[in-house]
């Protein structure tokens, strides 16, 4: 049973992330994304609750979509070297971008 409130859509491509504003940019990997959350690939190993700024290009928009997510759910094991997380959007003012 999908307990999903909105249906979700296959988007695999690399996405820009970071942990804190002070932090340099890191790539990762996106793989779906829905209008509440997104299932991220990413270098780092994560913990539940931290937050991320992540810039992705989008194929609609010609600006990078910039958004703030929070860790909600660990994958485990990894994938070639990335770790799986299941992440919710969040609703902040943007950082000043670098």
């Amino acid at each position: 049973m999908d307990r999903r409130i909105s249906p979700r859509v296959e988007w695999h491509g690399p996405v820009h992330f970071r942990r804190q504003e002070d932090e340099p940019f890191l790539i990762g990997f996106l793989s779906d994304i829905s209008t509440t959350g997104a299932m991220l690939w990413l270098p780092q190993q994560l913990q539940v609750g931290d937050p991320l700024e992540v810039v992705m290009k989008s194929e609609y928009d010609p600006e990078p979509v910039h958004m703030h997510m929070s860790v909600q759910r660990k994958v485990e094991g990894e994938r070639h070297g990335y770790h799986g997380y299941g992440c919710t959007l969040e609703i902040h003012e943007p950082w000043e971008h670098q």
